[in-house]
């Protein structure tokens, strides 16, 4: 797990397993920073950057022992079956190796299908407590960032941008203050939307039926050209919801 649009596709999943495994604890190993969002999901014993050692062997070599600690059973979503096969040979006894990306369908499904599992049901953290409607103009990729943010807050009384600097858990608990949040294809427009909070996604060149974010209360528009998505066309959306 990796990105934060990454680590919230992986959250179905992980959820289905523990409605399946009542007593099903995790250990995820991945980007340290977005790991330490589990917690609010799923029940986590502990969180491991990939970066460091002893995990970031996997990738060239098993373990002769874990770290202090026993697993029944391993997931990996990844291309390469290299630290997969590096985790069976360090005794783990059941590892899946799965592609990560779909052929088709949403990402967050197909990741329930390497597993055979249903989508289990979404959580609601979403807990307005101001009338703040927030936003945040940037993403992971200039393509993907709709540039009418300065203008749509000028029409919109009550819009505030989001720093994303801000520790993950922090950014999370304030998004879930807000009364809306609005963003481009990006991970903190998917967090957003998973923990129930209301959601606009504006989607250009990336396909929402793959990869548009999963929640409660989310809502997308999508055009080819994000440019053709006018403040108005927002406005009328917002004022909808």
């Amino acid at each position: 797990m990796c990105a934060v649009g990454d680590f919230v596709f992986n959250l179905p999943a992980l959820a289905a397993i523990q409605k399946v495994h009542s007593n099903a604890r995790f250990t995820l190993v991945g980007n340290a920073s977005t790991l330490a969002l589990a917690g609010a999901f799923v029940a986590v014993d502990a969180t491991y950057s990939i970066d460091t050692r002893p995990w970031s062997r996997l990738f060239y070599e098993p373990l002769p022992e874990l770290p202090d600690l026993e697993f029944d059973a391993a997931v990996v979503w990844m291309k390469d079956p290299v630290l997969a096969d590096n985790l069976r040979a360090s005794g783990i006894p059941n590892v899946a190796c799965e592609q990560p990306f779909p052929a088709a369908g949403h990402a967050a499904d197909h990741l329930l299908r390497t597993l055979h599992l249903g989508r289990p049901d979404l959580p609601d953290l979403w807990d307005s407590t101001d009338g703040e409607i927030l936003i945040h103009p940037g993403s992971g990729s200039r393509a993907k960032n709709w540039p009418y943010f300065p203008k749509l807050q000028r029409r919109l009384p009550g819009t505030r941008r989001i720093s994303s600097e801000l520790p993950l858990v922090e950014l999370m608990r304030e998004i879930a203050r807000c009364r809306m949040f609005i963003g481009n294809d990006s991970g903190i427009t998917h967090l957003a939307a998973y923990i129930g909070c209301p959601t606009l996604a504006l989607f250009g060149p990336t396909d929402p039926r793959t990869w548009g974010p999963i929640g409660r209360r989310a809502r997308v528009i999508w055009k080819s050209n994000l440019e053709d998505i006018s403040v108005d066309e927002v406005l009328l959306t917002v004022h909808g919801t």
